[in-house]
């Protein structure tokens, strides 16, 4: 019995401490482990060769079948720096009736992982989008992305027009910006080198309540899957990595856009300025702009039914006919 018992109390001590290592970040969880917790029926692997090094892409093809549906439009969906292809979840649900759906994890994120030279730049970040629809066999489709996705969409809507039918742009990286506190310090050589082995769940926490414009609506399911996705081998250091690609953006190529576009904004977002959705109807030719009061830097994720509603609506509508937009009043930045 004693014994017994002592195994018991051992067993006890080492799971709080695990535990507790896991919620400060100072473990890493093996492919695995993230895999068993956040993939489903919906998850496929894909390796890709050439600049992708064979690395083995998540991506999720929902929606309409395209063997029952070979006409069905396709929508392929980019997240941000930090995230996943689940951040996209709200768009799925309310937008599968009338697209094919195509998610990815880009490399560095999710269920994806890093690339084993831990490179990160624009050209490579497009030629997965192109691999990867070459492979699925889709010819042309429409993009849409958030930050840091946003970045790649336009970047591959410049690059490859022909296969970009429409753009959809949810508070996108395109111009210079001060960054936020969180991503200043990853930036500082200390605290760069220092989140490869120490990551508190209570950074994700306070992050995600920095992203949302109402940050009620961040729940302890999101939290969590951010957080283990973030602890995936690799992630942490290919964030960071990631972050030091697309610290200066060359905005150059914006104004040659010719695909119709339309902007989404949260206007009350804290990591890049309400002013760049202006600047981005600006610079190309025949942009939509529509703004979304109280709300955070994940509009697709924080409010996800109008705004896949109001991206619907676009993305099914005459070229030339008006998708109506909301007033839009900017102060000034100067950055």
């Amino acid at each position: 019995m004693k014994t017994t018992l002592t195994t018991l109390i051992v067993v006890v001590i080492l799971s709080v401490s695990y535990s507790v290592r896991q919620y400060m970040g100072f473990i890493d969880l093996s492919p695995q482990v993230v895999h068993d917790l956040h993939a489903n029926e919906q998850s496929k692997f894909i390796k890709l060769g050439g600049l992708q090094q064979g690395i083995n892409l998540h991506y999720r093809d929902e929606g309409l079948n395209p063997v029952t549906h070979p006409d069905a439009p396709v929508l392929v969906l980019l997240h941000g720096i930090m995230a996943s292809l689940h951040t996209w979840d709200g768009w799925v649900d309310t937008l599968k009736d009338d697209f094919r759906i195509i998610r990815v994890d880009i490399p560095g994120f999710g269920l994806t992982g890093p690339y084993a030279d831990g490179i990160y730049n624009i050209k490579r970040s497009m030629d997965m989008i192109d691999q990867l629809t070459n492979e699925l066999n889709i010819s042309s489709f429409s993009l849409a992305g958030n930050s840091m996705g946003g970045f790649i969409s336009w970047s591959f809507a410049a690059n490859y027009p022909e296969k970009v039918e429409r753009l959809v742009l949810l508070d996108a990286a395109g111009y210079a910006f001060k960054k936020p506190l969180l991503l200043g310090l990853l930036s500082t050589p200390i605290l760069k080198d220092s989140l490869s082995y120490i990551t508190p769940k209570f950074i994700v926490s306070q992050t995600l309540s920095e992203v949302y414009g109402d940050s009620s609506k961040v729940t302890d399911t999101t939290i969590d899957r951010y957080h283990q996705l973030m602890l995936r081998e690799g992630n942490r250091v290919a964030v960071v990595d990631v972050l030091m690609s697309i610290s200066n953006i060359d905005s150059s190529s914006i104004k040659g856009l010719k695909v119709p576009t339309l902007v989404q904004w949260g206007e009350q977002d804290k990591w890049i300025p309400l002013a760049h959705a202006e600047k981005f109807v600006n610079d190309i030719e025949g942009a939509k702009l529509i703004t979304y009061p109280g709300v955070g830097h994940v509009p697709m994720e924080e409010i996800p039914v109008q705004t896949a509603k109001d991206a619907k609506l676009f993305l099914m509508s005459v070229i030339d006919e008006e998708v109506e937009v909301k007033p839009l009043a900017i102060t000034p930045v100067v950055l």
